[in-house]
């Protein structure tokens, strides 16, 4: 326009020690008695400076009113104002010194180099001041899935209630970043995210989280009433393996408790586990040390077929009996709990008149010593997933009408569990070692503890072993595969602060995995996982998950974590699961048509596996719930999100150093057979993918389902979110017929 004017407001915005502040809003407007009007606003560069441009038409040419005001996330933290300003207006040095506004800092490796990508997290500590910021924060989290103010409400009174006990743990957030290139970062924030009723200064703390943000890697000590404007931190040094690669190492500088020298047999299904198990210990020699969650002195392990029935073995603790008469030493260590039923009692009693000992961990809220291992004669071992219960009894034909299942037929169970022998088993020995004489101090004044870890020699696996050739062709009886254990260790029990290592091993691979992740778990409602996952997926558009899940877990508030936990990574279970891209959420099924009438009924499953681009996978006892993983979050009080942790073991094994030799790939071929009840094998990776090849199984399931032409054997279904098994196949009827002629695989 011709008769516009050009009219400019120049500055410098500085601290209170003259250094530039970078990254603030800067908004100028005229103002007047009656209204004020924006003019333009502008970012101050590295050098603090800021240039706002305005035009005025003729008839505004006259001087004006004008306020500036610097902002943080649109919350004004200072003001100036000039009256009656020139067309260029030079603000000059304008000193920000109201409180402190924000830190700076770097984190470097232990050799000095940047790391970037890492999430830095600023928070304000409470040490005992009144807080009113936490539900300002998660209302602005749950907005982001709900649909209507009536769900928002709704959603906010299920976070009150349900995670209330943590937010002791959730100091205000100041706000958060990623390391650049060069490993700075810079957080800034406005005062009201700290300026509380007794709180006018913030004690700040920086936590390192991994690179998707979920995990947490380390934190800083606390500064305490931070007055400057900018806090300039010292350099942050983090180990670089505790940032990358797939070993797991407990915050140390190499991999824990990891072994090359190795064989191991996975066990798809409990007939097959049991099998093996009897065989062990009916050739046990020395001795025995079993940790379990549950064991019934009526479990039968094994049956022998005779013409139309099943003859039944001894029961498991019969077959215990008789390897301690041969002279085997037999010691068991069960969970013994106040929430949850437990029968320490009922086998205590069993054994009180051998030379069986017998050990309850005591548990008071919601944990356990959930570790399901068995060591016999230190040459051979079992990381299990089920107790020794006949209710879990199946085969892989999970029939509903299992006779040997029990009287009682609670239905079918799918599980995994692992047997190894080779150095690994030292490791597992290990644990129940430190296990047992933590309960000889405990409970019997230090007395009959174990004071030699009889299991082969301990050889801690270092990554250079691992690319050794000399090392690797040791000729050693076993077949070199590398296979690493991990654990969860109940705070203030065999150390004080417990382990974490199998959260940290589910870290590691998510934030690796490339092509898809498989979960195969009783449970899903662990918050770390849950935001893990969500980040991977929005991180590598690639990527590709897939679950077999229960639709109704035995903890009956759990489905509705878990329902939470999809919908935060973007399920919506209105719909069908099959329209969702990149996420496959299925359970297992048992059963069909008699008749015209529905006999079917869920599979239950109560496996512990994860795979992982198939060369990684695990193993074990632990859930993907807080209290296998980091701690009982979600049963909302201050110990069960401190101190409530089971006790678990995992193992994981690995292909990424000999791709070829295939066993991951194998062991997924073998459970995806049963799931999907087509040999895998003779399939390829699908163009997109192999949810592509789960998508076009169900379907079929779901189309033969829906004329009643199917009988299911464990077989996968899409996940439906209803409550029980007559609404489920009705979703899933009635969402294939809205899909139906349009899906296309």
């Amino acid at each position: 326009m011709e008769n516009t004017r050009e009219n400019k407001i120049y500055g410098h915005l500085i601290d209170e020690n003259k250094r530039p502040l970078a990254n603030l809003k800067v908004k100028a407007s005229k103002y007047s008695f009656l209204k004020n009007k924006e003019l333009g606003s502008s970012i101050s560069d590295i050098n603090g400076n800021f240039q706002i441009k305005y035009y005025t038409e003729p008839e505004s040419y006259d001087k004006i009113n004008i306020k500036l005001d610097i902002l943080i996330d649109n919350e004004i933290i200072m003001s100036k104002s000039r009256e009656n300003a020139a067309d260029i207006l030079d603000f000059e040095d304008l000193e920000i010194n109201k409180g402190n506004i924000g830190i700076k800092g770097r984190i470097i490796d232990e050799k000095g180099n940047p790391v970037a990508g890492l999430a830095v997290v600023a928070e304000d500590v409470d040490f005992g001041k009144i807080k009113l910021n936490a539900m300002r924060l998660v209302e602005s989290k749950v907005k982001s899935f709900v649909s209507s103010d009536m769900d928002l409400n709704g959603s906010l009174q299920f976070i009150k209630d349900k995670y209330k006990g943590l937010f002791f743990l959730e100091d205000d957030l100041l706000g958060h970043t990623i390391t650049d290139d060069d490993g700075y970062y810079t957080i800034l924030y406005p005062q009201n995210r700290y300026m509380e009723i007794a709180d006018k200064e913030p004690d700040i703390r920086v936590i390192i989280k991994d690179k998707l943000g979920a995990f947490e890697i380390l934190k800083t000590k606390v500064h305490e009433n931070v007055k400057s404007t900018i806090k300039y931190m010292d350099d942050i040094v983090i180990n670089r393996d505790r940032i990358d690669g797939w070993f797991p190492t407990l915050k140390n500088m190499s991999p824990s408790r990891l072994t090359t020298n190795n064989n191991f047999e996975t066990l798809i299904d409990n007939e097959k586990a049991l099998k093996k198990i009897v065989n062990s210990i009916d050739n046990a020699e020395s001795y025995i040390h079993l940790t379990q969650f549950a064991f019934y002195p009526d479990f039968i392990p094994r049956f022998f077929e005779d013409e139309d029935t099943y003859k039944k073995d001894k029961p498991l603790v019969d077959k215990l009996l008789d390897a301690e008469s041969r002279g085997a030493e037999v010691k068991i260590i069960i969970n013994e709990n106040m929430v949850i039923p437990d029968n320490y009692d009922e086998l205590h009693n069993y054994f009180k008149d051998s030379n069986v000992s017998v050990r309850r961990f005591p548990a008071r809220g919601p944990y356990a010593m959930h570790a399901k291992v068995l060591v016999v004669d230190g040459k051979e071992a079992f990381i299990l997933g089920s107790p020794f219960s006949q209710s879990y009894w199946d085969t892989n034909q999970h029939l509903v009408n299992e006779p040997r299942r029990s009287e009682k037929n609670e239905g079918p169970v799918h599980d995994v569990s692992i047997y190894l022998n080779g150095e690994a088993i030292g490791y597992i020995e290990e644990f129940f070692i430190e296990l047992w004489n933590y309960l000889s101090d405990l409970h019997f004044n230090g007395k009959d503890k174990i004071l030699k870890n009889k299991s082969l020699n301990l050889k801690n696996t270092s990554k250079n072993d691992l690319n050794n050739t000399r090392y690797q062709n040791e000729k050693l009886k076993y077949n070199n595969e590398p296979l690493q254990i991990v654990r969860s260790i109940t705070p203030r029990t065999v150390n004080d602060k417990g382990e974490r290592g199998v959260l940290e091993a589910y870290r590691r691979a998510i934030t690796n995995a490339e092509d898809f992740i498989y979960l195969e778990n009783q449970y899903f409602t662990n918050k770390y996982i849950v935001s893990a996952l969500k980040n991977a997926l929005d991180h590598n558009p690639e990527l590709q998950l897939i679950m077999v899940i229960n639709e109704v877990p035995d903890v009956p508030s759990y489905r509705t974590w878990q329902h939470y936990g999809f919908q935060l990574m973007g399920m919506d279970l209105e719909k069908s699961v099959l329209d969702h891209p990149r996420i496959g959420i299925y359970s297992l099924w048992s059963g069909g048509f008699e008749n015209g009438k529905n006999k079917l009924r869920h599979c239950y499953v109560h496996s512990k596996v994860a795979i992982v681009d198939d060369i990684w996978a695990t193993i074990g006892s632990s859930n993907l719930d807080g209290s296998s993983l980091s701690c009982a979050e979600e049963f909302g009080s201050h110990d069960s999100s401190t101190n409530y942790l089971n006790m678990e073991m995992n193992a994981l094994f690995f292909d990424f150093d000999k791709p070829e030799r295939g066993t991951i790939k194998k062991f997924r071929q073998e459970l995806w057979n049963e799931h999907l009840g087509t040999d895998i094998s003779k399939y390829s990776r699908p163009e997109n993918g192999w949810l592509d090849l789960w998508k076009k199984t169900v379907y079929e399931n779901i189309e033969k389902l829906e004329s009643e032409e199917i009988n299911f054997y464990g077989d996968a279904l899409p996940y439906s979110p209803k409550r029980n098994v007559e609404e489920q196949i009705k979703d899933l009827i009635e969402k294939y017929r809205r899909i139906k002629g349009r899906f296309n695989l």
